[in-house]
Formats: C-alpha cells, sequence, structure tokens
C-alpha cells in the first residue's frame, strides 16, 4: 500500500495489524483511490480552470461535506 495511503489509514485510527487481521488492505486502498479520483473530477469538472485554488478546496469539502 502506498505510504501515504497508510498513513491517513494510521491517523483515522487503524492500524496495519488490524487492517491485515480483518483482511481489508485491499477495500481501503481502493476507496481511498475512489476518493482521490472523485476529488480530481470535480476539479476536471469545473467551468474555470483559472480560478485560485481554494475555489477547488472549497468545491472538494462541499463535494464530501466536509466542514473547514
Amino acid at each position: 500500500m502506498n505510504k501515504r495511503l497508510l498513513h491517513l489509514f494510521n491517523e483515522a485510527g487503524f492500524h496495519q495489524p488490524e487492517m491485515e487481521r480483518l483482511g481489508i488492505e485491499d477495500k481501503f486502498e481502493k476507496f481511498a483511490k475512489l476518493i482521490v479520483k472523485e476529488c480530481a473530477d470535480v476539479v476536471a469538472h469545473a467551468v474555470d480552470h483559472r480560478e485560485p485554488a481554494s475555489t477547488y478546496v472549497t468545491r472538494i469539502n462541499q463535494h464530501f461535506g466536509v466542514e473547514e
């Protein structure tokens, strides 16, 4: 698994031995990649690609219901 994904998994309160014991490592990795793809899609479907980065941050947060 990508080291960054593993770090985020740990930050969420899970640990690799637990993940291996439950047999969910592949599912977690797929889930993380799907989230990244959705973020990329939000940016790709923006009308004006000259907007400031903060606009895309806001759109992605709204897309996932994340409050800042």
